[in-house]
């Protein structure tokens, strides 16, 4: 059994900066290949390029020499860009008024595949290769929409396709590791939801150990962004995670 640890301010930053990045430049990817930014992220580093959102906009920077950063492009994008989730050679771009597909098949130079429009909310999105896992959260600055995570097909990238909607409130960031959804629900918690059937989704329990805002799934750890400081937990059996390390701001 693991024991809960304290961890260094700086060594946990270390961690979160590397799970963005990986060797080779390209975004990080747990053994599902599954991206591993976070979903409120609104920059990521992809095949060597910095991707960073501007409202209705990402700039794009080669960072083949990392000392002197190359702009290459600005991608009109939509209405108030907010999460960019990297997921091989394509990005996933959260915004008020849907979610953007992009390919980087050309790193320079994303190019739109497809969108799924939605009412205004507030929309991380994280995805694998057939399945696009969206929150929308509504009410306040959000907009209107019924909290609750979104299910969408994206077997043809152009056209995504909602196939399901499981309600769950006041949803923030989220991840994905192997058939489990990750929902950080602010105060009310961090819940795992079963997608082994995307079709129809299924709560598996609820922790409640802080605020959470935000998570990193890497390998067997998930790294929690909460309003404290960070939690570390051991997702190596995902029926019973465990705490094992934090940190306090």
């Amino acid at each position: 059994m693991h024991s809960i640890k304290k961890i260094s301010i700086a060594g946990v930053f270390l961690l979160w900066f590397a799970i963005g990045c990986t060797k080779d430049g390209n975004n990080a990817a747990d053994s599902s290949g599954a991206g591993t930014g976070g979903s409120l992220a609104r920059f990521t580093i992809a095949a060597n390029h910095l991707y960073l959102a501007d409202y209705n906009e990402v700039h794009v920077y080669d960072l083949a020499n990392a000392a002197d950063p190359t702009k290459k492009t600005t991608v009109n994008v939509g209405f108030g860009v907010e999460t960019i989730y990297p997921y091989k050679d394509k990005l996933f771009i959260g915004s008020r008024d849907g979610m953007y597909i992009f390919s980087i098949a050309n790193p320079s130079f994303p190019v739109k595949l497809g969108e799924a429009r939605h009412v205004r909310s507030c929309d991380p999105v994280v995805a694998n290769d057939t399945i696009a896992y969206v929150t929308l959260q509504g009410g306040s600055a959000c907009g209107p929409a019924q909290d609750g995570l979104y299910v969408y097909n994206i077997k043809d990238i152009t056209k995504p396709v909602q196939t399901s909607l499981f309600p769950i409130s006041t949803p923030f960031g989220l991840g994905l590791k192997d058939s489990v959804v990750f929902v950080c629900r602010g105060s009310s918690g961090l819940s795992l939801v079963n997608v082994k059937d995307p079709y129809s989704p299924k709560l598996m329990y609820t922790i409640a150990d802080g605020n959470f805002k935000d998570v990193i799934p890497y390998d067997d750890l998930l790294i929690c962004y909460v309003s404290t400081g960070l939690l570390v937990y051991d997702i190596s059996n995902l029926d019973q995670v465990k705490k094992v390390g934090e940190v306090n701001y």
